[in-house]
């Protein structure tokens, strides 16, 4: 079993109902296409938001046994708005490299509450709890940016549980304090969902028993993904 660890955020979608989205998500989602079983340790708000979370998780075979609620905090809510610019006018503003786009290929991506402190967030114990309870995981995927006593938490969870632990950090951030043993990947600055479905796989390939190096072979191969040379 595979366990996330990151909030999941409110995404519309056209048929009004909603779904489950965020890196964790997508990480968590391409866990299971792989054929692993995972389950989301996060937390959303007491609202209708969080139940369409809730749902979105459900639809996408993700557990959610450990979802936490927290009445305080709304869920946040990730919103894609495209960027439309017209050629002409961009060339006008002397923004020559932007003449050209169309709808969608540049779309910013918001979460509101923008202020993180206004949204809901995993503590140590919340961390702890979760992986004390969910103790068949053969690995733990943190991918969200936790406070040093929350990634302690889970370096203990893993460990107590004989896990493979695997931590995302922000582009350009110092990696956080975790065993010789973890891995730790750097998410790209922009990202369309593919650094999560690679992170997924590599996670599947992990909990089906390869060692790191192999599992990432693999996970790189099923996302369609081409090695660079440096």
């Amino acid at each position: 079993m595979i366990v996330v660890v990151g909030l999941a955020a409110y995404s519309a979608t056209p048929d009004g109902l909603g779904s489950a989205a965020g890196l964790a998500v997508d990480v968590a989602a391409e866990a299971v296409r792989q054929g692993a079983t995972v389950e989301l340790v996060g937390k959303i708000g007491d609202d209708g938001a969080g139940e369409a979370v809730v749902l979105g998780l459900g639809r996408l075979g993700v557990g959610h046994a450990a979802l936490l609620r927290d009445p305080a905090r709304p869920t946040p809510v990730l919103v894609v708005e495209a960027v439309v610019v017209d050629a002409e006018e961009g060339a006008e503003a002397g923004a020559a490299e932007l003449a050209g786009l169309e709808a969608d290929d540049s779309p910013v991506v918001t979460l509101l509450p923008a202020e993180a402190g206004e949204r809901p967030g995993l503590e140590a114990g919340d961390v702890q709890l979760a992986l004390r309870y969910l103790a068949e995981a053969r690995v733990v995927v943190v991918a969200d940016r936790l406070g040093e006593a929350a990634i302690a938490a889970a370096v203990e969870g893993a460990q107590f549980a004989a896990a493979r632990l695997v931590v995302l950090v922000p582009a350009g951030s110092a990696s956080p304090a975790v065993p010789t043993e973890a891995t730790v990947l750097e998410a790209p600055p922009a990202d369309d969902g593919s650094f999560g479905r690679v992170v997924g796989a590599f996670a599947a390939a992990l909990d089906s028993g390869l060692e790191a190096e192999a599992a990432f072979g693999r996970a790189v191969e099923r996302s369609g993904w081409e090695a660079v040379a440096d």
